[in-house]
């Protein structure tokens, strides 16, 4: 983490290529913890779709590797709906509810449940292009889905997820037009990064406040 702190202390076209050369595999870690954390439910306000498209468009020309990026995103979108999937299912709707009221309002659970009961498990797939929207795994949880069965499109549905959106924004990249700003698209792409982690913090500390809150009343 604090690699790519000090990344931000020299944030000008010119030496952000370098940086991310430099702290490479600083770039990788925070995409898996980014990711990951926008997957849960209470990262939703994260923009992982833009800082997926971001992190493909300036793959190439930073010489990141694609490979990497895949596979480290896929993890980290997969352990999110993990996390949202146990917590269903260990704690539950009510627990939960007490502790995510906002985002556990009775409307948004109960589009989820729509969701969940027009497309099934391929909901899933959907729920990951859709913003503020990681719900569905927590519903697959409270609903005791069969594990095995919601893994399996946890993990087709990261794949998907990660691999269309890197894949278009690798392309975007290439377009002369782009190419000629990528150079800014990178200092977007660790300013995102950084303010990323510092919202999941700050709801973290959020949640954890309003819950010890709700115990001492």
């Amino acid at each position: 983490m604090f690699p790519c702190i000090a990344a931000l202390l020299h944030f000008s076209p010119l030496a952000i290529s370098d940086q991310l050369v430099q702290y490479g595999i600083w770039i990788y870690l925070m995409v898996f913890v980014v990711i990951m954390l926008a997957s849960t439910i209470v990262g939703g306000p994260i923009p992982d779709n833009t800082f997926l498209v971001l992190a493909g468009a300036i793959a190439m020309d930073n010489r990141l590797s694609m490979e990497w990026l895949f596979a480290l995103a896929v993890a980290g979108g997969f352990a999110g709906y993990e996390v949202n999937y146990w917590s269903g299912r260990i704690f539950g709707l009510t627990v939960c509810k007490g502790t995510c009221p906002l985002i556990l309002h009775d409307k948004n659970v109960k589009d989820a449940l729509i969701l969940m009961d027009r497309f099934g498990p391929a909901a899933l797939v959907l729920s990951r292009f859709l913003p503020v929207f990681n719900l569905p795994s927590f519903i697959a949880g409270v609903n005791a889905m069969a594990y095995r069965r919601y893994a399996l499109f946890n993990l087709v549905s990261s794949v998907v997820w990660v691999g269309s959106l890197l894949m278009f924004g690798y392309f975007v990249g290439k377009i002369s037009l782009v190419s000629e700003y990528l150079d800014y698209l990178s200092d977007l792409f660790i300013a995102i990064l950084a303010a990323a982690i510092i919202l999941a913090m700050m709801m973290f500390v959020r949640d954890y406040t309003r819950r010890n809150g709700y115990k001492e009343k």
